[in-house]
């Protein structure tokens, strides 16, 4: 492509390069080329420019600069150096799309054909390299007091209602919120860090090895409303592999502090690819899809497992109790906590089916739950649910256009952390308020190379 063609002024060639060594996003580039130069391109084009003629205005970028720059200038340009390496080695999956287009579609039309796209996804697609090996775990090794636990916790993280791709305007709601994909990056930075910093502040008291990760739902924003679709950042397949990418960078991040992290996942309904709600082949969904992306970039984490059941909930075990999990969609009240303990009863009834029903043995299948975590709502909220909790567990993005103007409602963005013991259950809740690190810099990468393949190193 010629460098005609981006239509770029000459004169703000070496402002993109100066703020891009500043570590402005491509989203922030994007809004500051349209503010001062009154020109709008699309993120991904500035992208495009800078990786294949940015370096034919280093020299305009550093001549402006030179004079600004303090003792972080060599920092600065080693990460722009790194990240530049990085996005090098980042080399074959957009090309090797083309080929999952295809059979994805096959996957829709053909009833049996369903696995094709997962098959090539696991067999092309390469895996993120552990940071730290098995052996090298990082812990804080607190002193030891003498009232310490002698029974490990389990603490559970759920990641939920993401929306990876909605573009909220904080000009559009009162100055209250705002989000896009770098915001998305800074606080999975933040609730990464935060749900470290937690576990090492934990174990000060008791031993906490083992991570358990629900994702309920909703991980990208879809475009199952018109004006979702009119307004995301962008498509859904790009939603998608930015939000899997991203994630799977924050669970890299966590393994090495654990012996064990454990990923249960449920789609919501934000990803689902059809208008009218589905029943049958609910699993046909984006959510579902990144999910499986997930699943391939941590395969060389040997403590990382991830299950991606087709249901639209799950039943499994932490510490002796059985906690469901389910996106909270087919919750009908607008989240009333009348309707929600009522279908949280009348699930009972249903899976009290399972003392009748024959099964398969090799299927994991429980005739009770003690607690439950949903998302949908996008609030954090408790509920007694006689044998234990009902926990609403928040979202990242916020308050959005739609909840504020139409609802009159607000919540901040955060998400929930628990604490299990073996003999009592749930000894802890804390919450994470992830608006904190807006004014962060991520140190996950967002950006993807027109291969995908090039994603991650061999």
């Amino acid at each position: 492509m010629s460098k005609g063609m981006y239509s770029i002024p000459e004169g703000a060639k070496r402002d993109i390069l100066g703020w891009r060594v500043k570590g402005m996003g491509w989203t922030a580039i994007a809004r500051q080329l349209d503010d001062e130069y009154g020109v709008t391109l699309h993120r991904s084009t500035i992208q495009r420019w800078y990786a294949e003629h940015g370096e034919d205005y280093e020299y305009l970028s550093s001549e402006r600069f030179t004079s600004h720059h303090s003792e972080d200038e060599d920092e600065d340009d080693l990460f722009l150096d790194a990240k530049l390496k990085l996005d090098k080695k980042i080399a074959s999956v957009e090309a090797d799309m083309k080929m999952y287009r295809t059979l994805y579609k096959k996957a829709i039309t053909l009833s049996g054909n369903n696995d094709l796209i997962l098959d090539a996804i696991q067999e092309f697609t390469p895996a993120l390299t552990p940071q730290i090996r098995q052996g090298e775990k990082s812990r804080t090794k607190a002193f030891r007091s003498k009232n310490f636990g002698s029974k490990p916790q389990v603490m559970i993280a759920p990641l939920t209602d993401t929306h990876v791709g909605d573009n909220v305007k904080k000009e559009q709601n009162l100055n209250l919120n705002e989000y896009d994909i770098d915001l998305f990056s800074k606080r999975m930075w933040g609730w990464a860090n935060q749900v470290l910093n937690l576990a090492e502040y934990r174990r000060n008291s008791c031993d906490v090895d083992e991570l358990v990760i629900p994702m309920l739902g909703d991980m990208i924003s879809g475009d199952i409303h018109e004006e979702l679709a009119r307004t995301n950042i962008d498509n859904c397949m790009m939603q998608m592999i930015i939000g899997a990418y991203v994630i799977s960078q924050s669970i890299a991040f966590l393994s090495p502090h654990f012996d064990n992290i454990k990923i249960k996942a449920v789609v919501g309904n934000h990803g689902r690819m059809t208008r009218k709600i589905p029943s049958k082949d609910r699993y046909m969904d984006w959510d579902y899809m990144l999910y499986q992306w997930v699943g391939v970039f941590l395969r060389n984490h040997k403590n990382i497992d991830i299950a991606i059941p087709k249901s639209f909930s799950h039943v499994f075990e932490v510490a002796g109790r059985r906690i469901l999990i389910m996106h909270g969609d087919s919750i009908a009240g607008g989240g009333a906590q009348t309707s929600i303990k009522r279908a949280v009863a009348n699930l009972r009834e249903v899976m009290q089916y399972n003392n009748i029903a024959v099964t398969d043995n090799s299927f994991e299948s429980y005739d009770s739950f003690d607690d439950v975590l949903i998302g949908h709502f996008h609030r954090v909220d408790e509920m007694d649910i006689g044998t234990g909790s009902l926990h609403i567990c928040g979202t990242p993005k916020g308050g959005d256009e739609y909840v504020i103007s139409r609802l009159h409602l607000i919540s901040r963005p955060k998400q929930i952390v628990l604490y299990y013991h073996p003999e009592y259950g749930q000894v802890g809740k804390e919450v994470i308020y992830l608006d904190r690190y807006d004014s962060t810099v991520s140190g996950f990468d967002t950006e993807l190379p027109p291969e995908w393949a090039k994603i991650l190193p061999n």
